[in-house]
């Protein structure tokens, strides 16, 4: 019912206010367009923030309600917005979909409840335990945290509402935001009031926690529930659910390779989940709170990053290395693939950054479809399993994430007909990583003339689910191209780059590095040239691969690739460290505008930085 041009720009939008009027800097970001996700566009953020290890003489990982404290309910008030919003998160839309669902966003508010708790009260120690008001409201952060002292008795009728008129059920599951509940003992409270009045932030008492073993919920005097803990936590019987996998199969496309591919090289990089996304880019501040180092556009040729890189504490070098990876064209042929390809580049961008393999952890954000369908199971099983996997053998643990199921669309066509838009299974993987130091943090623009060009890891035949097949299969009368030969991942050669590369990085011997991606080798080479406005003669013959054209060389989506590269001086060095590991130098930097890239002494890319420029930025230029 909504373009995609207005859904696209409420969403940025809403990212910008949800942070940056928070004070929160916003410094990495991708977008990614299917089709599929017209009937139920995904929304991926996250965020990372610092505590002390200790205050007062506890750990300040550790929290513990305790009978007696009181309940507090801290921030803004309740509202019939975000009733259901956890269930709308993973229910498919239809016409009877709950426009409340969608919280109402004050960031002013939870600015002011933030500093007041952290930089105060957190430190004086005035509350035992704490947790967010999010998914289910009160109904969840109440009786999260009364599984620590045992029990609690809710006042309902006590909770501040925004308006009169909420019934108690509503007021109990509302996930109305900027709101969170705390246990602050009986003898504190005084001195935490007071202080959240002199900070302009609201705090209520709602109750107590207990060690009764029971939920109560109390209302003007009638009691409107009452649970045992025990089966309030754990009493949801098993559901029986079956899985079933078949791994599709598709027509491989067929289509004449054109010994020159100036022309299609310019086609990919207009593509939208290739082209520069610039434009949302500078409306987000990256550079508040000032410890921006590896920022989201690079190089003078201003080119969006797959990774970023900050300091957290300006007083240290430290940093904290962010990227992520999402392959969900993938999952048109196997999602196990499409979560292993996750995995692995969103650990190669934070690698390609200067991040070191042994100080990295992951996220995983699984959006699904029809999450009742033995199917839809049997995908998201397979998935798992690769989660399961390659976390443990790049040793990369899963140390947050989060799902949402059942993200289809139920409607009517333009002739009514009974319509349903089921979003591509899609895995986004995150990484989070420490660096020792900052100043060895490595962006993505070449840096001077003559300058080597080597790219790490084997090209193969995997283009199932590959832009460049998408793009083909558009240009033939809007055919949809798929392949088969999605890529797979060696997670152990991999690792032996990903190590050999952050040794010459810590060596201070790589002057860019870029993670090949979506659009495979072709397109990292252009935009590296665009980020550096810097030209570049490459080889591809001395690209190790086993690929039968030249199209798929270049278009490829293999695994386990990086760009690199270095001064000449250090060649013997950096061959050195690399050795034993799949490499190929490739060529040159050059000192002015032109691109060339051959295959066998035949040239199949001729073009100029500036012209390649042109169509990396044309797709949004109007926006």
């Amino acid at each position: 019912m909504l373009s995609s041009r207005r859904i696209m720009d409420g969403v940025i939008e809403g990212v910008n206010v949800g942070g940056n009027c928070s004070g929160i800097p916003t410094p990495q970001g991708f977008v990614f367009f299917d089709e599929s996700y017209r009937g139920k566009p995904l929304v991926f953020v996250g965020t990372i923030g610092l505590i002390p290890r200790e205050r007062n003489g506890q750990a300040m990982h550790e929290k513990q309600a305790m009978p007696g404290d009181y309940i507090v309910m801290v921030g803004g008030r309740v509202g019939k917005d975000g009733i259901h919003g956890a269930t709308f998160s993973s229910e498919a839309i239809d016409s009877g979909s709950p426009a409340t669902a969608v919280q109402i966003g004050d960031p002013i508010t939870q600015k002011k409840m933030s500093d007041a708790l952290i930089k105060e009260a957190r430190d004086k120690g005035l509350y035992r335990s704490i947790t967010d008001n999010g998914a289910g409201g009160l109904s969840c952060s109440v009786a999260e945290m009364a599984k620590e002292s045992g029990g609690c008795y809710v006042h309902l009728d006590k909770v501040p509402l925004k308006y009169p008129g909420l019934a108690p059920w509503e007021t109990w599951v509302s996930e109305s935001q900027e709101r969170m509940t705390l246990a602050v003992p009986k003898e504190k409270w005084e001195d935490f009031n007071n202080l959240m009045q002199r900070r302009g932030v609201e705090a209520t008492v709602i109750g107590k926690f207990t060690n009764s073993g029971k939920c109560v919920v109390d209302y003007n005097g009638n009691n409107v529930m009452d649970v045992d803990m025990e089966f309030l936590h754990n009493g949801l019987p098993p559901r029986p659910i079956k899985t079933t996998f078949t791994r599709k199969t598709h027509e491989e496309p067929n289509f004449e390779c054109l010994d020159n591919l100036t022309d299609s090289l310019h086609g990919m990089l207009g593509r939208q989940n290739i082209a520069s996304f610039e434009f949302i880019s500078k409306q987000y501040d990256h550079e508040v709170q000032g410890g921006s180092v590896i920022k989201p556009l690079q190089g003078r040729g201003r080119v969006n990053g797959d990774a970023t890189v900050i300091k957290p504490r300006l007083d240290s070098n430290k940093a904290v290395v962010i990227s992520q990876g999402i392959n969900p064209s993938y999952s048109e042929v196997d999602t196990y693939n499409m979560a292993a390809c996750a995995i692995d580049t969103a650990i190669r961008n934070a690698v390609a950054a200067g991040a070191d393999l042994e100080h990295l952890a992951l996220l995983d954000n699984f959006c699904w479809c029809s999450s009742t369908e033995p199917k839809r199971l049997g995908q998201l099983k397979r998935a798992c399993q690769a989660c399961y996997d390659y976390s443990t053998e790049f040793g990369t643990p899963f140390i947050s994430g989060k799902d949402s199921m059942f993200n289809d669309f139920k409607g009517f066509d333009e002739s009514g007909n009974p319509l349903k838009i089921s979003v591509l299974p899609t895995l986004l993987v995150s990484t989070i990583g420490v660096m020792k130091d900052a100043r060895k943090a490595i962006s993505i623009d070449p840096k001077f003339e003559g300058d080597l060009v080597y790219v790490l890891g084997r090209t193969s035949e995997e283009l199932g689910g590959s832009e460049y097949f998408a793009m083909k299969g558009e240009q033939e009368r809007g055919k949809k191209y798929i392949g088969n030969s999605v890529p797979q991942v060696n997670a152990k050669t991999n690792m032996d780059i990903y190590r050999a590369f952050f040794k010459a990085t810590e060596e201070g011997l790589v002057a860019s590095a870029m993670s090949v991606n979506i659009g495979g080798l072709g397109i990292t080479l252009a935009k590296s040239a665009i980020a550096g406005q810097l030209g570049m003669d490459v080889d591809l013959t001395k690209v190790p691969n086993d690929c039968i054209r030249n199209d798929h060389i270049l278009y490829s989506q293999s695994q386990g690739r990086l760009i690199v590269t270095i001064d000449p001086k250090n060649r013997e060095r950096f061959e050195k460290i690399i050795e034993g590991t799949i490499y190929g130098m490739i060529g040159r930097v050059r000192g002015d505008n032109q691109f060339r890239l051959t295959l066998e002494e035949k040239e199949i890319v001729n073009t100029r930085v500036d012209k390649m420029a042109e169509s990396y930025k044309s797709t949004f230029k109007d926006y």
